[in-house]
Protein backbone atom coordinates (compact mmCIF):
# COMPACT_ATOMS: atom_id res chain seq x y z
CA UNK A 1 0.00 0.00 0.00
CA UNK A 2 2.85 2.35 0.78
CA UNK A 3 4.34 1.86 -2.67
CA UNK A 4 0.99 2.63 -4.40
CA UNK A 5 0.55 5.70 -2.29
CA UNK A 6 4.04 6.88 -3.18
CA UNK A 7 3.42 6.45 -6.94
CA UNK A 8 0.10 8.30 -6.62
CA UNK A 9 1.87 11.24 -5.07
CA UNK A 10 4.46 11.28 -7.85
CA UNK A 11 1.77 11.13 -10.54
CA UNK A 12 -0.17 13.98 -8.95
CA UNK A 13 3.00 16.08 -8.77
CA UNK A 14 3.70 15.51 -12.48
CA UNK A 15 0.14 16.50 -13.38
CA UNK A 16 0.50 19.72 -11.42
CA UNK A 17 3.82 20.53 -13.13
CA UNK A 18 2.33 19.81 -16.58
CA UNK A 19 -0.65 22.07 -15.97
CA UNK A 20 1.60 24.83 -14.71
CA UNK A 21 3.78 24.56 -17.84
CA UNK A 22 0.77 24.70 -20.14
CA UNK A 23 -0.63 27.71 -18.26
CA UNK A 24 2.67 29.57 -18.34
CA UNK A 25 3.09 28.85 -22.04
CA UNK A 26 -0.39 30.05 -22.87
CA UNK A 27 -0.06 33.26 -20.85
CA UNK A 28 3.59 34.28 -21.17
CA UNK A 29 5.00 32.46 -24.17
CA UNK A 30 3.73 33.55 -27.64
CA UNK A 31 2.69 30.85 -29.97
CA UNK A 32 4.24 32.08 -33.21
CA UNK A 33 2.05 30.08 -35.46
CA UNK A 34 0.95 32.89 -37.86
CA UNK A 35 2.88 34.58 -40.67
CA UNK A 36 2.31 38.29 -41.44
CA UNK A 37 1.15 38.80 -45.04
CA UNK A 38 2.32 41.65 -47.28
CA UNK A 39 -0.57 44.14 -47.62
CA UNK A 40 1.34 47.26 -48.76
CA UNK A 41 -0.27 48.72 -51.89
CA UNK A 42 -3.56 46.90 -51.30
CA UNK A 43 -6.91 48.60 -50.68
CA UNK A 44 -7.79 48.85 -47.00
CA UNK A 45 -10.72 46.37 -47.21
CA UNK A 46 -8.60 43.72 -48.92
CA UNK A 47 -5.72 44.23 -46.49
CA UNK A 48 -7.97 43.75 -43.44
CA UNK A 49 -9.43 40.56 -44.95
CA UNK A 50 -5.94 39.18 -45.58
CA UNK A 51 -4.92 39.84 -41.98
CA UNK A 52 -8.07 38.30 -40.54
CA UNK A 53 -7.50 35.11 -42.54
CA UNK A 54 -4.23 34.72 -40.62
CA UNK A 55 -5.88 35.46 -37.28
CA UNK A 56 -4.39 38.96 -37.05
CA UNK A 57 -5.98 42.31 -36.25
CA UNK A 58 -5.55 45.68 -38.02
CA UNK A 59 -5.20 49.25 -36.73
CA UNK A 60 -5.51 52.07 -39.31
CA UNK A 61 -3.60 55.37 -39.35
CA UNK A 62 -4.53 57.92 -42.08
CA UNK A 63 -1.55 59.78 -43.59
CA UNK A 64 -0.91 62.27 -46.43
CA UNK A 65 0.28 60.47 -49.53
CA UNK A 66 0.18 60.86 -53.33
CA UNK A 67 -1.25 57.32 -53.52
CA UNK A 68 -5.02 56.87 -54.10
CA UNK A 69 -7.30 57.15 -51.11
CA UNK A 70 -7.65 54.08 -48.82
CA UNK A 71 -4.46 52.49 -50.21
CA UNK A 72 -2.10 50.90 -47.67
CA UNK A 73 1.13 52.91 -47.74
CA UNK A 74 3.09 50.83 -45.19
CA UNK A 75 2.79 48.31 -42.34
CA UNK A 76 4.71 48.16 -39.06
CA UNK A 77 5.39 44.36 -39.19
CA UNK A 78 7.44 42.99 -42.05
CA UNK A 79 5.88 40.50 -44.43
CA UNK A 80 6.78 36.89 -43.53
CA UNK A 81 7.40 37.66 -39.84
CA UNK A 82 6.16 34.94 -37.45
CA UNK A 83 3.77 36.26 -34.80
CA UNK A 84 1.08 34.85 -32.56
CA UNK A 85 -2.54 34.91 -33.57
CA UNK A 86 -4.43 38.00 -32.39
CA UNK A 87 -1.42 40.27 -32.97
CA UNK A 88 -2.31 43.86 -34.02
CA UNK A 89 -0.74 45.13 -37.27
CA UNK A 90 -0.55 48.92 -37.77
CA UNK A 91 -1.47 49.99 -41.30
CA UNK A 92 -0.71 53.48 -42.65
CA UNK A 93 -3.41 54.33 -45.20
CA UNK A 94 -3.40 57.19 -47.71
CA UNK A 95 -5.88 60.06 -47.28
CA UNK A 96 -5.76 60.67 -51.02
CA UNK A 97 -4.79 63.87 -52.87
CA UNK A 98 -1.41 65.12 -53.96
CA UNK A 99 1.61 66.15 -51.94
CA UNK A 100 4.18 68.61 -53.21
CA UNK A 101 7.30 70.42 -52.02
CA UNK A 102 6.62 73.60 -50.10
CA UNK A 103 8.39 76.68 -51.56
CA UNK A 104 11.09 78.46 -49.59
CA UNK A 105 9.90 82.00 -48.75
CA UNK A 106 12.58 82.89 -46.21
CA UNK A 107 14.20 86.25 -46.94
CA UNK A 108 11.27 87.47 -49.03
CA UNK A 109 9.02 90.41 -48.19
CA UNK A 110 5.83 89.32 -46.44
CA UNK A 111 3.60 90.21 -49.41
CA UNK A 112 5.86 88.37 -51.87
CA UNK A 113 6.09 85.29 -49.62
CA UNK A 114 2.31 85.04 -49.14
CA UNK A 115 1.79 85.43 -52.89
CA UNK A 116 4.36 82.70 -53.66
CA UNK A 117 2.73 80.30 -51.19
CA UNK A 118 -0.73 81.07 -52.55
CA UNK A 119 0.38 80.40 -56.12
CA UNK A 120 1.71 77.00 -54.98
CA UNK A 121 -1.64 76.13 -53.36
CA UNK A 122 -0.73 76.79 -49.71
CA UNK A 123 -2.41 79.08 -47.18
CA UNK A 124 -0.90 81.17 -44.40
CA UNK A 125 -2.07 80.16 -40.92
CA UNK A 126 -0.24 81.85 -38.04
CA UNK A 127 1.91 84.99 -38.34
CA UNK A 128 4.37 85.82 -35.56
CA UNK A 129 6.29 89.09 -35.56
CA UNK A 130 9.59 89.40 -33.72
CA UNK A 131 12.35 91.99 -33.37
CA UNK A 132 15.36 91.25 -35.55
CA UNK A 133 18.45 93.44 -35.94
CA UNK A 134 19.58 91.74 -39.14
CA UNK A 135 16.35 91.55 -41.14
CA UNK A 136 14.42 94.63 -42.37
CA UNK A 137 10.87 95.09 -41.17
CA UNK A 138 8.39 92.94 -43.08
CA UNK A 139 10.96 90.25 -44.05
CA UNK A 140 10.09 86.57 -43.52
CA UNK A 141 12.63 84.97 -41.13
CA UNK A 142 11.31 81.38 -40.91
CA UNK A 143 8.41 79.17 -41.95
CA UNK A 144 6.74 75.98 -40.71
CA UNK A 145 6.67 73.51 -42.45
CA UNK A 146 10.12 74.35 -43.74
CA UNK A 147 11.29 73.87 -47.31
CA UNK A 148 11.87 71.42 -49.03
CA UNK A 149 9.43 69.14 -47.17
CA UNK A 150 6.80 67.21 -49.09
CA UNK A 151 3.41 68.16 -47.66
CA UNK A 152 -0.25 68.08 -48.65
CA UNK A 153 -1.30 70.73 -51.14
CA UNK A 154 -3.79 72.28 -48.71
CA UNK A 155 -1.32 72.47 -45.82
CA UNK A 156 -1.41 75.62 -43.64
CA UNK A 157 1.93 77.46 -43.28
CA UNK A 158 3.03 79.52 -40.28
CA UNK A 159 5.41 82.45 -40.80
CA UNK A 160 7.88 84.26 -38.55
CA UNK A 161 8.18 87.88 -39.73
CA UNK A 162 10.66 90.58 -38.70
CA UNK A 163 9.26 93.77 -37.18
CA UNK A 164 12.54 95.65 -37.57
CA UNK A 165 15.40 96.61 -35.28
CA UNK A 166 13.31 98.10 -32.49
CA UNK A 167 9.99 96.32 -32.88
CA UNK A 168 8.40 99.18 -34.81
CA UNK A 169 5.05 98.75 -36.50
CA UNK A 170 5.01 97.05 -39.88
CA UNK A 171 3.08 100.05 -41.24
CA UNK A 172 4.66 103.37 -42.20
CA UNK A 173 3.17 106.74 -43.08
CA UNK A 174 3.65 107.70 -46.71
CA UNK A 175 5.46 111.10 -46.95
CA UNK A 176 4.29 113.94 -49.22
CA UNK A 177 6.82 113.78 -52.05
CA UNK A 178 5.33 116.45 -54.33
CA UNK A 179 7.95 118.95 -55.44
CA UNK A 180 10.88 116.74 -54.41
CA UNK A 181 13.56 115.97 -56.99
CA UNK A 182 13.97 112.39 -58.13
CA UNK A 183 17.06 111.60 -56.03
CA UNK A 184 15.59 113.02 -52.80
CA UNK A 185 12.25 111.28 -53.32
CA UNK A 186 13.85 107.86 -53.84
CA UNK A 187 16.09 108.36 -50.80
CA UNK A 188 13.06 109.20 -48.61
CA UNK A 189 11.24 106.10 -49.84
CA UNK A 190 14.13 103.78 -49.08
CA UNK A 191 14.73 105.28 -45.62
CA UNK A 192 11.17 104.39 -44.65
CA UNK A 193 11.56 100.77 -45.77
CA UNK A 194 9.48 101.28 -48.92
CA UNK A 195 10.47 100.38 -52.47
CA UNK A 196 10.35 102.30 -55.74
CA UNK A 197 7.76 100.91 -58.13
CA UNK A 198 6.86 102.27 -61.55
CA UNK A 199 7.81 105.77 -62.70
CA UNK A 200 6.15 107.96 -65.30
CA UNK A 201 6.11 111.60 -66.43
CA UNK A 202 3.33 114.06 -67.15
CA UNK A 203 3.19 117.66 -68.44
CA UNK A 204 3.00 120.36 -65.78
CA UNK A 205 3.45 124.12 -65.52
CA UNK A 206 3.01 124.31 -61.75
CA UNK A 207 5.89 122.04 -60.67
CA UNK A 208 9.61 122.29 -61.47
CA UNK A 209 10.73 120.04 -64.32
CA UNK A 210 11.93 116.67 -62.97
CA UNK A 211 10.23 117.02 -59.58
CA UNK A 212 7.58 114.67 -58.21
CA UNK A 213 4.15 115.59 -59.54
CA UNK A 214 2.21 112.84 -57.72
CA UNK A 215 2.73 109.57 -55.89
CA UNK A 216 0.71 106.43 -55.31
CA UNK A 217 0.02 105.78 -52.46
CA UNK A 218 -0.63 109.43 -51.66
CA UNK A 219 1.10 111.33 -48.89
CA UNK A 220 -0.25 110.59 -45.42
CA UNK A 221 -1.50 107.09 -46.26
CA UNK A 222 -0.64 104.19 -43.92
CA UNK A 223 1.04 101.44 -45.95
CA UNK A 224 2.80 98.15 -45.01
CA UNK A 225 6.57 98.30 -44.82
CA UNK A 226 8.13 97.13 -48.06
CA UNK A 227 5.25 98.37 -50.24
CA UNK A 228 5.87 99.65 -53.77
CA UNK A 229 5.58 103.41 -54.42
CA UNK A 230 4.79 104.61 -57.95
CA UNK A 231 5.99 108.13 -58.84
CA UNK A 232 5.00 110.57 -61.60
CA UNK A 233 7.53 113.31 -62.45
CA UNK A 234 6.79 116.68 -64.02
CA UNK A 235 8.06 117.52 -67.51
CA UNK A 236 7.73 120.49 -69.83
CA UNK A 237 4.47 120.40 -71.82
CA UNK A 238 4.70 119.86 -75.57
CA UNK A 239 3.20 122.29 -78.04
CA UNK A 240 0.09 120.15 -78.31
CA UNK A 241 -0.20 119.91 -74.51
CA UNK A 242 -0.61 123.64 -73.73
CA UNK A 243 -2.54 124.11 -70.52
CA UNK A 244 -6.18 124.88 -71.40
CA UNK A 245 -6.57 127.38 -68.58
CA UNK A 246 -3.79 129.75 -69.82
CA UNK A 247 -4.49 132.21 -72.71
CA UNK A 248 -1.94 132.42 -75.55
CA UNK A 249 1.17 134.31 -74.48
CA UNK A 250 1.31 136.35 -77.67
CA UNK A 251 -2.27 137.57 -77.26
CA UNK A 252 -1.93 141.19 -76.05
CA UNK A 253 -5.65 141.90 -76.22
CA UNK A 254 -6.72 141.84 -72.55
CA UNK A 255 -10.41 141.75 -73.42
CA UNK A 256 -9.90 138.68 -75.62
CA UNK A 257 -7.74 136.98 -72.97
CA UNK A 258 -10.42 137.56 -70.38
CA UNK A 259 -13.07 136.13 -72.68
CA UNK A 260 -10.98 133.02 -73.32
CA UNK A 261 -10.48 132.53 -69.60
CA UNK A 262 -14.21 133.00 -69.00
CA UNK A 263 -15.26 130.49 -71.66
CA UNK A 264 -12.82 127.79 -70.62
CA UNK A 265 -12.99 128.09 -66.85
CA UNK A 266 -16.21 129.66 -65.66
CA UNK A 267 -18.99 129.05 -68.15
CA UNK A 268 -20.25 125.92 -69.82
CA UNK A 269 -22.20 127.88 -72.46
CA UNK A 270 -20.17 129.49 -75.29
CA UNK A 271 -19.28 133.17 -74.93
CA UNK A 272 -18.56 135.40 -77.92
CA UNK A 273 -14.89 136.23 -78.18
CA UNK A 274 -13.99 139.59 -79.76
CA UNK A 275 -11.83 139.33 -82.81
CA UNK A 276 -8.60 141.21 -83.22
CA UNK A 277 -8.83 144.34 -85.36
CA UNK A 278 -6.20 146.76 -86.67
CA UNK A 279 -4.43 148.78 -84.02
CA UNK A 280 -5.66 152.11 -85.50
CA UNK A 281 -9.26 151.23 -84.67
CA UNK A 282 -10.52 150.80 -81.12
CA UNK A 283 -13.32 148.21 -80.96
CA UNK A 284 -16.35 149.17 -78.97
CA UNK A 285 -17.42 146.26 -76.76
CA UNK A 286 -20.74 146.08 -75.02
CA UNK A 287 -20.46 144.51 -71.65
CA UNK A 288 -22.48 141.36 -71.38
CA UNK A 289 -25.00 140.87 -68.64
CA UNK A 290 -24.38 138.04 -66.18
CA UNK A 291 -27.18 135.85 -67.55
CA UNK A 292 -26.79 136.68 -71.23
CA UNK A 293 -23.93 137.13 -73.69
CA UNK A 294 -24.28 139.46 -76.64
CA UNK A 295 -22.08 139.63 -79.72
CA UNK A 296 -19.51 142.42 -79.83
CA UNK A 297 -20.48 145.41 -81.96
CA UNK A 298 -17.72 147.25 -83.80
CA UNK A 299 -17.95 150.65 -85.47
CA UNK A 300 -17.04 150.60 -89.10
CA UNK A 301 -14.48 153.21 -90.26
CA UNK A 302 -15.64 156.07 -92.44
CA UNK A 303 -13.73 154.54 -95.28
CA UNK A 304 -15.62 151.91 -97.13
CA UNK A 305 -13.13 149.20 -96.18
CA UNK A 306 -15.15 146.36 -94.73
CA UNK A 307 -14.44 145.45 -91.14
CA UNK A 308 -12.85 142.04 -90.57
CA UNK A 309 -15.40 139.36 -89.87
CA UNK A 310 -15.55 138.17 -86.27
CA UNK A 311 -13.81 134.91 -85.56
CA UNK A 312 -16.10 132.08 -84.40
CA UNK A 313 -16.19 131.50 -80.68
CA UNK A 314 -14.47 128.29 -79.58
CA UNK A 315 -16.69 125.49 -78.48
CA UNK A 316 -16.71 124.80 -74.77
CA UNK A 317 -14.36 122.05 -73.67
CA UNK A 318 -16.31 118.79 -73.40
CA UNK A 319 -16.75 117.50 -69.91
CA UNK A 320 -14.35 114.71 -69.09
CA UNK A 321 -16.12 111.35 -68.83
CA UNK A 322 -16.35 109.91 -65.35
CA UNK A 323 -13.80 107.23 -64.52
CA UNK A 324 -15.27 103.77 -65.23
CA UNK A 325 -16.34 101.80 -62.18
CA UNK A 326 -14.99 98.27 -61.81
CA UNK A 327 -15.73 95.49 -59.33
CA UNK A 328 -13.18 93.88 -57.04
CA UNK A 329 -13.96 90.28 -56.07
CA UNK A 330 -12.81 90.01 -52.46
CA UNK A 331 -12.42 86.44 -51.22
CA UNK A 332 -10.87 85.53 -47.85
CA UNK A 333 -11.13 82.51 -45.56
CA UNK A 334 -10.34 82.95 -41.89
CA UNK A 335 -7.66 80.43 -40.79
CA UNK A 336 -8.28 77.98 -37.90
CA UNK A 337 -8.64 79.96 -34.65
CA UNK A 338 -8.97 78.98 -30.99
CA UNK A 339 -11.31 81.92 -30.42
CA UNK A 340 -12.98 84.63 -32.56
CA UNK A 341 -10.75 87.54 -33.58
CA UNK A 342 -11.46 91.01 -34.93
CA UNK A 343 -11.47 91.22 -38.74
CA UNK A 344 -11.09 94.49 -40.63
CA UNK A 345 -11.07 94.82 -44.42
CA UNK A 346 -10.14 98.17 -46.00
CA UNK A 347 -10.20 99.34 -49.64
CA UNK A 348 -8.14 102.23 -50.99
CA UNK A 349 -8.79 103.51 -54.52
CA UNK A 350 -8.78 106.83 -56.37
CA UNK A 351 -11.76 108.01 -54.34
CA UNK A 352 -10.06 107.41 -50.97
CA UNK A 353 -10.01 104.78 -48.21
CA UNK A 354 -13.11 103.07 -46.83
CA UNK A 355 -13.81 100.15 -44.49
CA UNK A 356 -15.60 97.20 -46.09
CA UNK A 357 -15.92 95.01 -42.97
CA UNK A 358 -15.13 95.59 -39.32
CA UNK A 359 -16.27 92.97 -36.81
CA UNK A 360 -15.50 89.63 -35.22
CA UNK A 361 -14.64 86.58 -37.35
CA UNK A 362 -14.97 82.92 -36.44
CA UNK A 363 -12.59 80.11 -37.26
CA UNK A 364 -12.89 79.00 -40.90
CA UNK A 365 -15.38 81.76 -41.79
CA UNK A 366 -15.44 82.52 -45.53
CA UNK A 367 -15.74 86.16 -46.63
CA UNK A 368 -17.02 86.90 -50.14
CA UNK A 369 -17.98 90.32 -51.50
CA UNK A 370 -17.95 92.26 -54.77
CA UNK A 371 -16.92 95.89 -54.23
CA UNK A 372 -16.99 98.66 -56.88
CA UNK A 373 -13.88 100.83 -57.25
CA UNK A 374 -12.36 103.42 -59.58
CA UNK A 375 -8.83 103.56 -60.98
CA UNK A 376 -6.58 101.22 -59.03
CA UNK A 377 -7.63 99.63 -55.74
CA UNK A 378 -5.81 98.00 -52.85
CA UNK A 379 -7.55 95.62 -50.42
CA UNK A 380 -5.90 95.29 -46.99
CA UNK A 381 -7.02 92.70 -44.41
CA UNK A 382 -6.25 92.83 -40.67
CA UNK A 383 -6.96 89.86 -38.37
CA UNK A 384 -6.68 90.34 -34.64
CA UNK A 385 -5.14 93.76 -35.29
CA UNK A 386 -2.31 92.28 -37.40
CA UNK A 387 -1.86 92.76 -41.13
CA UNK A 388 -2.40 89.39 -42.85
CA UNK A 389 -3.14 90.05 -46.50
CA UNK A 390 -3.10 92.67 -49.25
CA UNK A 391 -4.24 92.43 -52.85
CA UNK A 392 -4.23 94.95 -55.71
CA UNK A 393 -6.75 95.48 -58.49
CA UNK A 394 -6.07 97.42 -61.70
Amino acid sequence: MGRIHRWGMILAFLVIIGCAYIGIKMVFIEDKDSEVPSVTGMQLVDAVDALQERGLLAKVDKVDSPMPADTVVSQNLSAGEKVSKGKVVLLRVSKGGAIQPIPDVRGLKFEEGVKKLSEAGFKVDKITRVTDRLKPSGTIIAQNPASPQQVAANCMVSLLVSSGTSGESSFVTMPDLRGQDQESAIAMIEQLGLRLGQTADAPSTSMPIGSVLSSRPKGGAKVPAGSLVNLTFAREPLASEAAPDVPPSNDQDKERAEAVRKVVIKEAAPTTIPSKIPATEEPVIKKSEPAKTEPVKTETPKTETPAPSPTPAPKPAPAEPAAPTKNAKVRYQVPPLTKPLSLKIEMTDDSGTRVLKDGMANSGEYISMNVPYTGEARITIFLGGDFVWQDRYN
